[in-house]
């Protein structure tokens, strides 16, 4: 039997005795009990997110520039940023320089440096 269909079993025997001040107290201890079993639920979902969380924290895989990958697929570039910050895995857009922004902070930087440089070089030498 659930909370809401004993509460409900004890309303009814209540009201047969006719008891008015019995019968308000149950309607407010029904109340809170609802709201409790609502504190109850917020809090199981809090706590399954936060183990969600941590289990990503322990397998987050850092690397020298300022981004991280997990480890069943780390060619998906996540902003370090953002997860440090918000707990969030906002994914990065790369391009073919070597280079990253998030699209969710702004934030950039490089997952290639040596690809950028060279082709930076390569840039500046034509030019010049």
């Amino acid at each position: 039997m659930g909370l809401y269909e004993g509460i409900k079993d004890v309303a009814n025997i209540v009201q047969k005795t006719d008891n008015l001040d019995i019968y308000r107290q149950l309607i407010e201890l029904s109340a809170e009990a609802l709201e409790l079993q609502n504190i109850i639920s917020k809090l199981s979902n809090e706590n399954n997110s936060l183990k969600e969380q941590q289990k990503i924290s322990n397998n987050i895989v850092r690397h020298k520039e300022p981004y991280i990958t997990l480890p069943d697929n780390k060619s998906i570039l996540y902003c370090s940023h953002c997860w440090d910050s918000e707990r969030k895995l906002i994914q990065v857009e790369t391009d073919e320089e070597g280079s990253y922004i998030c699209p969710h902070c702004k934030y950039n930087g490089y997952y290639d440096r040596a690809l950028h440089d060279k082709l930076a070089k390569e840039v500046l030498d034509s030019i010049i």
